[in-house]
């Protein structure tokens, strides 16, 4: 390591080689790995935040992967799903959505990442968000109806209603299982099909007049 230059002055010169002789011998400790990612250069940005701007998936997977927590804000409240939304990375996008970003941090100026992809025109990555706030949803649906079915009186819903939704949350969270590249046309499709099904008991009953 000490004949290696810093990590910074790496990615800066784009020593390609450098950068990973240097992270391959520190990937044993991954306390001495996170240590080095969260490192800044002297415009302020952690080594990390330069892999996101460079769309380095692979280097900022083994900072995930030895265990760099994905919500971290740094300076200006900026995540790293900022960063990628910023530089227009839209598999980054996707790859810290799965790996359990939160969609909607605000930094400093309270802007979302969604509204820096919308600031800088950046077509690909609002795509991509677009993707993952719908998957958010459909699944925050699918929660919200099988709440509903745990809280239900026994007589609030019939046998057949209540086979209904359940089986509406099965084919639900099989299709999210099964399809995970699905495109943002076919999410919305299948998100809207579920919803013509179950929103309708979601409405209180009108109580039966005798």
């Amino acid at each position: 390591l000490e004949s290696l230059p810093p990590l910074s002055t790496a990615i800066h010169a784009h020593l390609d080689g450098d950068m990973r002789n240097r992270l391959s011998a520190l990937e044993p400790n991954p306390e001495e790995l996170l240590k080095e990612m969260q490192e800044m250069d002297e415009f302020q940005h952690t080594n990390l935040e330069l892999f996101v701007i460079l769309n380095s998936m692979e280097h900022v997977d083994k900072a995930i992967n030895a265990g760099f927590s994905v919500n971290t804000k740094g300076k200006g409240g900026y995540t790293l799903l900022h960063y990628a939304n910023m530089w227009n990375r839209p598999e980054l996008v996707r790859y810290l959505y799965t790996n359990h970003a939160e969609l909607f941090p605000g930094n400093n100026l309270n802007e979302t990442p969604h509204n820096l992809s919308e600031k800088y025109e950046n077509k690909a990555s609002n795509e991509m968000m677009l993707w993952a706030e719908c998957r958010q949803d459909f699944y925050a649906l699918l929660e919200q109806t099988r709440g509903v079915l745990a809280g239900a009186d026994k007589a609030e819903f019939t046998k057949e209603e209540k086979k209904m939704l359940e089986t509406a949350c099965i084919d639900g969270e099989s299709w999210l299982e099964k399809t995970r590249d699905a495109s943002l046309s076919a999410l919305r499709t299948k998100k809207e099909h579920i919803e013509l099904i179950v929103e309708p008991f979601f409405r209180p009953k009108t109580p039966k007049h005798t």
